[in-house]
Order: C-alpha cells, then structure tokens, then sequence
C-alpha cells in the first residue's frame, strides 16, 4: 500500500492550530490590507466631514472679497459724481443746493459719504469690516441720489430773488469768460464773477465749495495776468 504521505498522493494538510486555523490566505497579509482599507474609509469619512459639517471658507471668502470689490466700486463711482460736481463752476451755480450742508438731503449726504469713506481701506479687511463698509455704501448711494433729486426740485428756490440775480450774472460771468473770443473781456468777467461769488457767501452764509473755487483761481491764473478777486 502506497504511502499516503508519499509523492504519489497530494492529499491537502489541515493543521488544527487551536480557533486561528484557516484554509485561505495567511492572516499576515489580511491584516494589513485591513487595516489599510479601514484608513482609506477614516480618510473619506474625514474628507465628507470638512464638506458638510463646516462651512467651505474659501468659497465664503471668496465671495466676500467679490462683495467688497463691488462696493469699493460703487463707492469709487459717487465719490467720481461728488468731485465732478463740486469741480465744476458751472455745475455748481446751476444746482446751488446739492453744495449746501444746510440743506437736510446735502447734509445727509455728506454724512453717509464720509462714513462710507472712514470704513474703505486698502486692503480686504475681512468679511465683517467688509460687510460693514457695504451696508455704508449702500447709505451713501441712497443719500446722493436723494441730494441730487431734492437739490433739482429745490434748484435755487432758498435765496431770495435778490440772491438768484447774483447767482444768474455769476453763472453768465463764467460762461463768458470761458467763451469770448476778446481777452479783455474775459478778464473782466472772471474778476467779476469772483467778485460776486463773495458777495453771495457774505449775504447767504451759502459757501462755494473749495475745488470750484480751486478751478476758478487756476481758470483766472491761466487768463488773468496778477489778477486780484478782490
């Protein structure tokens, strides 16, 4: 009888090594390949957590920097409109009222445009200070339109009919010195114009606002020769 043990029978071992015996594969490369996978779904299991369980702060940030650009624009658009205005003689003598801080519209105006001015900085300062200086911006474009509506209602309606001539011959004073083909006779009219520019503030307590009266000065440098308003 051949012997079972022998090259003629490859008859399988079962070895009974107490409960850990197995047919498969041998547990030292089970255990790894475990281990490894339970590592993958811990990864995963984190990976969802930071999606859903917190904010994406990139992408909120993102947006707030998109905010405050925007804002920073709309902001760099009503100051544009204010300089214009205030720039321009002319302009000014047109609308008298959107120069006066006495009127209730100008002065809020006035307000929120510098308290929209006091928040901008030069760099994104953060999603609150951002938000802040929106919710400002918003006041002030509110507030300039408001300035300009009821400055066009009112037009020059607060001075008295003595005022308004002043106001009319400053305004053609201006248009003529800017117009006339005769040197002398645009000499004349901007030392008149300027002129009546101070009787008006002395009479109204109404004031010309500084960069108009810049605008005048360096239109009357580059016409009058040593000319004195006075």
């Amino acid at each position: 009888m051949p012997d079972p043990d022998g090259p003629g029978f490859p008859v399988p071992h079962h070895h009974f090594d107490g409960p850990g015996f197995h047919d498969g594969p041998p547990f030292d490369l089970f255990g790894p390949m475990l281990a490894g996978l339970m590592m993958v779904a811990v990864l995963l299991a984190l990976l969802w957590i930071a999606r859903h369980a917190w904010p994406d702060r990139a992408g909120l940030s993102d947006g707030d920097r998109s905010r405050w650009d925007r804002a920073v624009h709309r902001h760099g658009t009503v100051a544009s409109a204010f300089a214009r205005y205030e720039c321009d003689p002319v302009a000014v003598l047109a609308n008298p009222a959107l120069a006066d801080v006495r009127r209730p519209a100008t002065a809020r105006f006035v307000d929120a445009f510098a308290e929209a001015g006091a928040l901008l900085t030069d760099r994104y300062p953060g999603a609150e200070a951002a938000a802040a200086f929106g919710a400002a911006v918003e006041r002030e474009e509110r507030a300039w339109a408001a300035a300009v509506a009821a400055a066009e209602r009112s037009g020059d309606a607060h001075f008295t009919a003595a005022e308004r001539d002043v106001l009319e011959q400053a305004r053609h004073l201006l248009d003529l010195a800017t117009s006339s083909p005769f040197e002398e006779e645009r000499h004349s009219a901007l030392r008149t114009a300027l002129r009546r520019l101070a009787d008006l503030e002395r009479r109204t307590g109404w004031r010309f606002p500084t960069p108009a009266a810049r605008a005048v000065e360096h239109r009357a440098r580059g016409i009058l020769p040593a000319a004195s308003p006075a």
